[in-house]
């Protein structure tokens, strides 16, 4: 059937028998000019015109970005290059961008296939972190964050995430939903204990890029916060087990209550790894992981004739209080039993420092703090990394490769608060905690103590004032750093 002209088309059907004869007149024109037009046209050249993009289908929940954090260990300076600022949290913030959604069911809730995020911090304040969590959400992901409540007053990010997510442990009237209801809940001091704070910090992903990654476990010293990135040095540990993912799992579970537990101090042990929760309150020098983890090095191996000697290297926030003490006088003993022991730290106590340093024995331990500091002295960036790195002789192991780390401090403090340490039997992993070591230990930032009490001869060498016998978070030099 020919088609009308578009005025025609258009026109009344008294209109439509006026124009007719014009129509045809110019409908023969048409027919005539049209092979001389062809033969024109088959002059001209070709136009080849780009193909029209085409949008690619996606999957219900598909993320946008298909990344997962891989398999390792992860360090983050705020002294170097963008990247290595942001070396732990961009990969975070990245996984958090790459967890699958997927449709929900009839009440709204996800269904039971779709990705899930846990995050333990105990402080956020991170607003493009707090954006990707509410996507997430947005797309089908069960999202489920848990933080310390007086650490994040006045964080406008927090305040908003909670507003987003909710803080209700499932959804109203489906007390069944815990699983897959999505909230931003706090916990007044420590979430399975009595008093302390909620100072742990572990991320755990399950559904994650275009892999569909299952059971992704971070444990870490970096908060939630920029400052995070910006003014601290931090480790992180990425781990893909289902067994270790669990042990995370559990002690979240009991987090997200915001209460008490009967027994919250738990460990698990696993061919490679060991996981440490906290809290433990009012235990024993011999009860501490730390301790008794140092308690089986042996500090001289016999091999092919000549003495290899076990290394130690720390890098710690905070070593200070009786935790401090007994921890700073077994690294001074396994110095003074060959052991090649080095420590950089940020804050430390008069009592620790006169331990460690102590020209006894065989000397003092070697030291470095790694700090930044104003023009008044004030330390304003700093290092917020928890591990130390055992190589050598451990139990009856001669060529052990150990690295313990987390978020606690050597300080009493940690043993009432949530916090997770972590044990790892692996020499790549030490390996590289290692090299972060010694990459930090020649920064200009890190330097010699300043001040520390000796003993030589018999004699006491004063300690000068700026060293207090107890760090003062929030006050002094240290104004501007928290008890974190």
């Amino acid at each position: 059937m020919a088609l009308l002209p578009p005025a025609l088309a258009e026109a009344s059907p008294a209109g439509r028998r006026v124009l007719a004869p014009a129509v045809v007149v110019v409908l023969a024109l048409v027919l005539v000019l049209s092979p001389l037009a062809g033969s024109a046209e088959a002059k001209k050249p070709k136009r080849h015109h780009a193909p029209r993009a085409q949008a690619v289908a996606m999957a219900p929940g598909q993320p946008r970005i298909n990344y997962a954090i891989p398999n390792g260990s992860y360090f983050s300076f705020p002294n170097k290059s963008r990247a290595k600022r942001l070396a732990i949290r961009e990969r975070v913030l990245d996984t958090v961008r790459s967890t699958w959604g997927g449709r929900r069911t009839s009440i709204g809730t996800p269904l039971p296939t779709n990705g899930t995020i846990r995050m333990v911090t105990w402080s956020f304040d991170d607003w493009e972190m707090a954006r990707a969590l509410v996507a997430a959400k947005k797309r089908g992901v069960s999202v489920q964050i848990v933080a310390a409540k007086a650490a994040n007053k006045g964080h406008a990010s927090w305040a908003w995430l909670r507003k987003k997510l909710g803080s209700r442990l499932y959804r109203k009237h489906y007390p069944n939903t815990q699983e897959a209801a999505s909230f931003a809940r706090q916990c007044r001091g420590a979430c399975r204990g009595v008093g302390g704070t909620a100072h742990a910090k572990y991320f755990l992903f399950d559904n994650v890029g275009a892999g569909h990654a299952r059971n992704i476990v971070v444990q870490t010293s970096m908060n939630l916060t920029t400052m995070a990135f910006t003014g601290q040095w931090n480790q992180a540990q990425a781990i893909y087990s289902r067994s270790v993912y669990l042990d995370y799992l559990a002690v979240f579970k009991q987090a997200r209550q915001t209460r008490e537990v009967p027994r919250p101090y738990y460990q698990a042990f696993h061919p490679k790894v060991a996981d440490y929760f906290f809290p433990h309150p009012r235990i024993p020098a011999a009860q501490d992981p730390i301790i008794g983890n140092l308690n089986g090095v042996g500090c001289r191996t016999p091999v092919a004739g000549r003495t290899r000697y076990t290394q130690i290297r720390v890098i710690q926030y905070a070593i200070y209080g009786d935790r401090g003490v007994w921890i700073a006088k077994k690294l001074k003993a396994l110095r003074n039993a060959g052991c090649n022991v080095a420590v950089i730290y940020s804050v430390a106590s008069r009592p620790v420092l006169s331990i460690l340093r102590s020209r006894s024995g065989r000397g003092p331990v070697a030291m470095k703090q790694s700090v930044v500091k104003d023009r008044w002295g004030n330390l304003v960036k700093y290092n917020h990394s928890k591990w130390l790195t055992i190589i050598g002789r451990l139990w009856s192991t001669p060529d052990a490769y150990v690295t313990i780390s987390g978020s606690a401090n050597w300080a009493d403090l940690a043993f009432g608060d949530d916090e997770q340490t972590q044990r790892i039997l692996d020499k790549t992993t030490a390996l590289r905690h290692v090299a972060a070591f010694n990459t930090t230990w020649r920064q200009k930032t890190s330097s010699p103590p300043e001040s520390a009490r000796i003993t030589s001869f018999g004699r006491v060498i004063p300690m000068l004032p700026d060293v207090p016998a107890e760090p003062r978070f929030g006050q002094g030099i240290y104004r501007y750093l928290p008890d974190d």
